[in-house]
């Protein structure tokens, strides 16, 4: 259907009257088609050369067949324009809208209080609706801030509430770091989050993802987990939280190591890709367990995986943390749905005789964990507080 003269005098007319306040952005859309071209505003008010400008831009979009308008006000307010009709449709983020927004919920990430950060990192389209496309992975950081909260509430039983800081190893794109600092701000505690990965490429765009929002608490750094000077050095101190959210293989180890280390009051980690131990059976045999086991590639992948968590899980316990195992994410999305919550303990103490057994245990499967390996050549003996 062709936009006439008639629907693009009502579009004009429809866009003055209710952008006179302003506009965050406007999103032109082809219908039934994901094509959309987009239109950042001043956010505050316009003045006439402004809303003239758009008015060109949403008049030449409307003619390629653009005609899908949304133009977001405000977090709580966007109107809606076919321009082949040009009569507005204004739409209030209220309660009831939320709540279906939300699946019908109540989830801590609301589209009308974060919505600039669910639309940065992806889950809410640039017209500030949840596609269905997106719902699954808002469902999943939903849950995910549900698993942070007993941890903001012992790092304010510490009184390490005044300024929290956060060292997310291996972050990847970053999604769930800027999630914590979402979740952290809610809370009302200020925080200083850096996140490291070698990538450089998702480094930078973290690093505009931040820009955009403008974050300062925020900060990425490109390096390994095992070197992390610029990190510490962005950081300003030591980590209240470290977190490794599916470091691959080996590099969960570092970041338990590193944690350690620093004495971190709580840890997040969801391991990923259990390899090594895998590698370290192949051609052993123990009399303890079906030969099936050892043999077998896929046996001895699962045996390896569940070992290795188990021996990384008695390693915490024994340097004086608490571990609670949770389900990270369902898994009928990623088999790899494992999160390790652990606490430190007031007083922390080394158990010298749990990490003997630990280590016994080891000797007589014939294999070294890289945790074990790592924390051999740190020094643990005594109290920590």
């Amino acid at each position: 259907m062709a936009v006439g003269p008639a629907a693009l005098a009502r579009l004009r007319k429809s866009v003055r009257r209710h952008l006179r306040q302003g506009f965050v952005r406007a999103v032109f859309a082809r219908p039934g088609s994901e094509e959309q071209r987009t239109v950042e505003g001043p956010g505050g008010p316009a003045d006439d050369a402004a809303i003239a400008a758009l008015l060109n831009q949403a008049e030449a979009a409307a003619r390629e067949g653009l005609t899908k308008h949304t133009y977001v006000v405000d977090d709580r307010t966007r109107v809606q324009i076919d321009a082949r009709h040009g009569a507005p449709r204004v739409i209030t983020l209220d309660d009831e809208l939320v709540r279906r927004m939300m699946g019908g919920k109540d989830r801590a990430l609301r589209p009308d209080r974060s919505g600039e950060l669910l639309r940065v990192i992806g889950i809410m389209n640039p017209d500030g609706t949840i596609s269905a496309k997106h719902a699954r992975k808002y469902k999943q950081i939903s849950h995910f801030v549900e698993l942070c909260r007993p941890i903001w509430s012992e790092l304010r039983s510490r009184g390490r509430a005044q300024l929290v800081r956060v060292l997310d190893l291996g972050c990847g794109n970053a999604y769930l770091t800027f999630v914590i600092a979402e979740a952290l701000r809610l809370e009302g505690i200020p925080a200083r989050i850096v996140g490291v990965d070698r990538r450089d490429d998702l480094v930078a765009r973290a690093q505009a993802r931040a820009l955009e929002l403008d974050w300062d608490e925020l900060a990425f750094v490109c390096g390994d987990i095992a070197s992390c000077d610029a990190a510490f050095a962005a950081l300003d101190g030591a980590p209240d939280l470290v977190v490794a959210l599916h470091a691959c293989d080996t590099a969960t180890d570092d970041a338990l190591a590193l944690a350690i280390e620093r004495n971190a009051a709580a840890i997040l980690a969801a391991p990923c890709c259990q390899h090594e131990l895998a590698q370290q059976l192949i051609g052993r045999s123990v009399d303890a367990l079906p030969a099936a086991v050892l043999a077998h590639g896929l046996l001895r992948q699962d045996f390896a995986a569940t070992l290795t968590d188990a021996i990384r899980v008695e390693i915490l316990q024994a340097l004086g943390y608490n571990v609670d195992l949770l389900e990270f994410v369902d898994d009928s999305h990623t088999p790899k749905n494992l999160l390790m919550r652990a606490h430190l303990r007031r007083p922390a103490r080394v158990d010298s005789g749990a990490l003997t057994e630990i280590t016994t245990r080891c000797a007589t499967l014939d294999i070294r964990p890289r945790l074990l390996v790592a924390l051999g050549t740190r020094p643990h003996a005594g109290a920590r507080d």
